[in-house]
C-alpha cells in the first residue's frame, strides 16, 4: 500500500513540475525555491541480474533557482 501512495506521489508531483516548466519556457522569468530539511527518500533498487544496487536518503537545505529567457532564432548579434 505505502508503494502504492509513493508511486502516485512522485507520479503528481513529475506532472506538477512539467506544468511549471511548461508555463515558464520562453517567459523570461526566475523562481526561487528554498528548502530547509527537505527529505527525499531514494527507494532502494535491483540492477541487472537481481543486483542490490541500494537507495539513498538525500537531505536538501539551500536554494534551486528556475530560470528562462526567449531568444530569437536566427538572430546575428
Amino acid at each position: 500500500m505505502n508503494e502504492q501512495i509513493s508511486s502516485s506521489q512522485a507520479s503528481h508531483w513529475a506532472e506538477v513540475i512539467g506544468q511549471l516548466m511548461e508555463k515558464l519556457t520562453g517567459k523570461n522569468m526566475s523562481m526561487t525555491y528554498e528548502f530547509d530539511d527537505l527529505i527525499i527518500d531514494i527507494p532502494s533498487a535491483r540492477g541487472p541480474g537481481g543486483k542490490d544496487i541500494g537507495g539513498a536518503e538525500w537531505k536538501i537545505n539551500g536554494k534551486i533557482i528556475i530560470t528562462t529567457e526567449t531568444y530569437q532564432r536566427g538572430s546575428t548579434s
